[in-house]
Parts: structure tokens; C-alpha cells; sequence
């Protein structure tokens, strides 16, 4: 694992919709992120390929983070939730 220089960079996507995939892509040069749902109680389905949040994606469970070290291309995150009103909370590191 190498040293990570910068700031982290924090994005909160609101998930307005249940059952509705959003996105975020990793600014360029990211090496590492993590991502959870803010509210406790609920799940997050997380996929690393566009319209995969509904059918082939890891299933974040409640109050638990997902963290992805070593990035070496770009990368975008597609995700939902089972819930309406949701926030996913995402760091990321260049």
C-alpha cells in the first residue's frame, strides 16, 4: 500500500429515489475510497459497472463501509438503495 499525500475529497449523494442507481465517478488518479450509507438500518448495493447496482453488486450492510485500496485505472461507482431519502457518503484519496 502506498502513502496517500492529498486530502481527501467527500462527496454525499442524496438518493432520493428507492431502487434507483446513482453514480459518482472518482476524480482522475484516485487511489483509494470509501463508501457507506449514512442512515443505519438500511443497505447498499454497490457495483462497479453502469445498471449492475440491481443485479451483480456487493451488498453493504447496515452501518458497515466498503473500502477499496490500490486503484490503478478510473473508476465510477454505481450504487442504490432499497430506501428512498438515502445519502451515500463517499471519501476518496488521490
Amino acid at each position: 500500500m502506498g502513502v496517500i499525500k492529498s486530502r481527501p475529497t467527500i462527496e454525499n449523494t442524496a438518493m432520493t429515489t428507492a431502487n434507483t442507481e446513482y453514480s459518482y465517478k472518482l476524480q482522475a488518479g484516485t487511489r483509494k475510497f470509501t463508501i457507506k450509507l449514512r442512515d443505519v438500518g438500511y443497505p447498499l448495493k454497490l457495483a462497479m459497472v453502469e445498471s449492475g447496482s440491481g443485479t451483480t453488486y456487493v451488498n453493504i450492510v447496515q452501518g458497515q463501509t466498503y473500502t477499496v485500496d490500490d486503484i490503478k485505472v478510473p473508476l465510477t461507482l454505481y450504487f442504490q438503495s432499497t430506501t428512498g431519502s438515502m445519502v451515500a457518503e463517499i471519501i476518496s484519496w488521490i
